[in-house]
């Protein structure tokens, strides 16, 4: 039983019931999550980024295996259900996954086990905790759905209730966008509180991808001294990601700490809302019989892309005169910004590469301003602040990009620009590609704080992804954080250069 390239991410799929074996392929690269679910017993594997783009898709099988169902669960994740016989088991150790590459997968399933009775009921929403980070499984409101093809999710249109005067200096009342102020956890550990200065529009539902609860806020940008809480040890938050995902919209990613339940959220006023945090008393468990999460290795590690084309070592000269370019590391201090591959941190890559930037231009005679010298927390006004005070010739942001850790094969330089900062980010990021051989993500415009509110042209360069294999590997290397900073303060020298002759 098999299908033709029919979907737009699947590219092809077979199951054999005389062999109980799975194998599918995928356009892109993809890692697999699975778990054995009862009440029917069935295999549950989600594709994260990969899309079905048809119909749901429900074809018997045959033998103690019942059907083959395809169907996109979200519209980020495709989810393929193999579903027993009634009567039949299978032990969840014994699925066995085969990354042949990135793209093929095999997966090899027990013989069927008849059972005598019923399976026992998946344990309700109350008793089911939530997955820890070291454990792929479904969440309990994803438990104790009885559908395999949509994702559950909260939604809430703001309350319809006369709204509180704004703050006068809010850029809320010229935009109609709720201004996010305040992330914080109550002091008890019991609730993540948002706080806007007017009412929410929200929804939430877990992240398939990243294994994480996600908050949308809808039509809401982030204050730029917005307040995020510490997480210290014994936190109920692992993690948590704050991001403006576009001008309009503001997401947050909630990863629990073991033995942390989430139980949803609830609105508080009509400009608060709260994740409700549960601690349980006994340890995280996956669930005991056929119910359980499913180990799925990596696939075939890719080769690293050689560096090609290394820099000369002389830089381009610049005319004499008052020449400065402020460099910001993003993040720092408290947020470390995106976590990647074995714990890699933006904020310690992005300021080694920025401290690198600032001294080359030293060295060519640029004044270099850093809006961060060291692990320090500071807001995104002041970085805008900071470049206006000494009157900067160009603002150039340094960040580092990431995606889901269950997409390795993402990797690339992506380099951001508002208005008049086109030609500079063309400049760096052609020097950058043609440095390093990293795969090209284009360059963008984007609303970004740091590039809207600054009057000189600004850029904000992602120098590759800590989630992407091939990314987090060379940016760990010292020397290739060097060769980096080398091809951005060529592209800085070159702007220039073209700027002073027109």
């Amino acid at each position: 039983m098999g299908s033709p390239a029919f979907a737009g991410g699947l590219e092809n799929w077979q199951f054999d019931a005389r062999q109980n074996r799975l194998e599918f392929t995928t356009e892109d690269g993809v890692q697999p999550k699975a778990q054995l679910v009862a009440n029917p017993t069935r295999l549950v594997i989600d594709l994260p980024g990969i899309t079905w783009g048809r119909p749901k898709l429900n074809q018997a099988a045959g033998g103690a295996f019942r059907s083959v169902r395809i169907a996109q669960f979200d519209p980020y994740t495709t989810r393929i259900v193999v579903e027993l016989a009634p009567g039949y088991t299978l032990d969840p150790q014994q699925v066995k996954f085969r990354g042949i590459t990135a793209r093929q997968w095999m997966v090899q399933l027990p013989n069927p086990q008849a059972i005598a009775t019923s399976p026992s009921p998946v344990p309700s929403g109350n008793n089911t905790s939530t997955p820890s980070v070291a454990i792929v499984s479904t969440p309990p409101s994803v438990n104790s759905s009885n559908s395999d093809s949509q994702a559950p999710s909260v939604n809430r249109r703001p309350w319809q209730a006369p709204a509180s005067r704004p703050d006068p200096g809010s850029a809320a009342v010229a935009t109609g966008l709720t201004t996010i102020e305040t992330v914080e956890l109550a002091s008890n550990g019991s609730q993540l509180v948002i706080r806007g200065n007017q009412s929410l529009d929200y929804n939430a539902n877990w992240d398939r991808a990243s294994a994480a609860y996600r908050i949308t806020l809808n039509s809401a940008q982030l204050s730029p001294n917005i307040r995020r809480p510490q997480l210290r040890p014994g936190s109920p938050i692992l993690n948590l990601q704050i991001r403006q995902e576009n001008p309009r919209t503001v997401s947050l990613l909630v990863q629990p700490a073991s033995g942390v339940q989430i139980n949803g959220i609830s609105q508080l006023t009509q400009q608060s809302v709260a994740l409700q945090l549960q601690r349980n008393r006994q340890p995280v468990l996956t669930p005991p019989g056929n119910v359980g999460s499913i180990p799925v290795p990596l696939p075939p590690r890719t080769t690293t892309p050689p560096v090609s084309n290394p820099l000369p070592s002389q830089l381009p000269r610049v005319p004499s005169g008052r020449l400065v370019v402020v460099v910001d590391p993003g993040h720092g201090g408290p947020d470390p910004g995106a976590v990647g591959i074995g714990g890699l941190q933006e904020k310690e890559i992005v300021l080694d590469i920025g401290i690198k930037v600032a001294n080359l231009l030293q060295q060519q005679g640029i004044q270099a301003v850093l809006t961060r010298q060291d692990d320090r927390d500071l807001d995104l006004e002041p970085r805008v602040q900071m470049a206006e005070q000494v009157n900067a010739t160009a603002f150039v942001s340094i960040h580092a990009n990431s995606i889901s850790l269950s997409r390795p094969d993402i990797s690339g330089l992506e380099t951001y620009y508002y208005q008049s900062g086109a030609e500079l980010a063309q400049a760096i990021h052609q020097n950058v590609l043609a440095a390093t051989g990293i795969p090209d993500r284009r360059v963008r415009t984007a609303r970004f704080y740091v590039l809207r509110r600054t009057s000189m042209p600004s850029v904000l360069v992602e120098v590759g992804f800590v989630t992407g294999r091939d990314d987090a590997l060379r940016l760990s290397d010292p020397a290739y954080r060097s060769q980096m900073a080398e091809a951005i303060v060529r592209g800085i020298l070159q702007y220039l250069q073209r700027s002073a002759r027109s």
